[in-house]
């Protein structure tokens, strides 16, 4: 699939092409919201991960602790630039109302199919009201590319993506994967919040991601973050596992103070509650599977997982250290206290499926 850079140069293409295009239809003032997204503190949001967390190490016979925690910083930071990317769609229409259009055609530099872009007002889809919705449509198939639907008072909505129709011209695109948020400044515990859903992405390699769900919350400097990610095909340590894993995980990240923490899981991608987080906590699966493929006391176990401990603590420079004895001092105890969150029902995540509401 194409990566998210040369996504977001699509639509900066798409943007600059207003204005260039005979075909338009003049339109009132639409109301763009500014944001439609929620920013993650870089502490639990980073893209210097992997896929699946798990590099050389040291050498000293440890798991360390960023070989485990770096790629769910990794994996939040896709699910937070899908986002950006899906709020990049409001420039596209910010474009059309600078231009005083109610939609336009285009051919596109990259793959050489005809476009469409339009906005329409005082729309219902799926049930809900919204004031705008934008779509875009490959006109040579009428395969829709792109829907965003808003109200502005308070601003909250949805934006799908489907980057097959976007750019055909990438081999590597996978026809059946979608970006989707759902964005709100009308929360009853949040400033404003976010959920993040990936689907259908094509998964190749050991730790690959085809799905992904993730609820952002924001309140003054703190967010709270709760998801999962699915890896079908993922191996930590046993070999012959298999039926893919979780990457289920809760955490929170404060702008002020550059801090965050993270609670991990690894349940089995077949598990069917969202209580995962001891059962299927870090250190016990990873236990699990080094009993599974050798003979080790339990002591020489604790010394190789002394930092696959949960939770973790982060900041701007990554992984700190892990464990609740361990907590740095910077960290205040509510800080770090993530009860009452969880991540996702890991079965559901895998299951999950996103299309265009009609």
């Amino acid at each position: 699939m194409k990566n998210l850079l040369q996504l977001f140069l699509t639509l900066i293409i798409l943007i600059t092409a207003v204005g260039c295009n005979e075909d338009k239809e003049v339109i009132s003032q639409v109301d763009i919201p500014a944001q439609f997204s929620v920013d993650i503190p870089t502490p639990i949001s980073s893209n210097t991960g992997n896929l699946n967390g798990r590099t050389a190490g040291d050498g000293d016979g440890v798991i360390e602790g960023n070989e485990i925690y770096e790629s769910v910083r990794y994996f939040i930071h896709l699910g937070e630039s899908s986002a950006e990317i899906l709020e990049l769609t409001l420039k596209v229409g910010a474009a059309l109302e600078s231009q005083n259009v109610r939609s336009y055609t285009f051919l596109s530099d990259d793959d050489d199919r005809e476009k469409r872009i339009e906005i329409t007002e005082n729309v219902t889809r799926g049930g809900e009201t919204y004031a705008y919705e934008m779509i875009m449509v490959d006109t040579e198939n009428s395969e829709q590319a792109l829907q965003l639907l808003w109200n502005t008072s308070p601003v909250s909505g949805v934006a799908i993506l489907q980057p097959y129709n976007i750019d055909r011209s990438d081999d590597e695109a996978s026809e059946n994967a979608f970006f989707r948020v759902d964005y709100t400044e009308d929360h009853a515990e949040y400033d404003a919040a976010m959920t993040i859903s990936i689907a259908g992405v094509e998964t190749v390699e050991n730790g690959d991601i085809d799905n992904l769900k993730m609820f952002v919350g924001k309140k003054g400097d703190v967010v709270d973050v709760m998801g999962n990610s699915n890896h079908p095909n993922v191996v930590i340590i046993d070999e012959d596992y298999t039926g893919g894993r979780n990457y289920a995980f809760v955490g929170r990240g404060d702008e002020s103070t550059d801090l965050g923490v993270i609670k991990l899981a690894l349940p089995p991608s077949s598990t069917t509650t969202a209580d995962v987080l001891t059962d299927f906590s870090v250190y016990a699966v990873l236990d699990t599977e080094i009993k599974k493929v050798a003979d080790l006391d339990q002591n020489t176990i604790d010394d190789i997982l002394a930092e696959a401990l949960s939770p973790a603590y982060f900041n701007n420079d990554g992984f700190i250290t892990s464990g609740p004895d361990n907590k740095p001092v910077s960290f205040s105890d509510s800080f770090v206290d993530l009860s009452g969150m969880n991540p996702f029902v890991p079965n559901d995540v895998k299951n999950l499926t996103i299309g265009f509401i009609q």
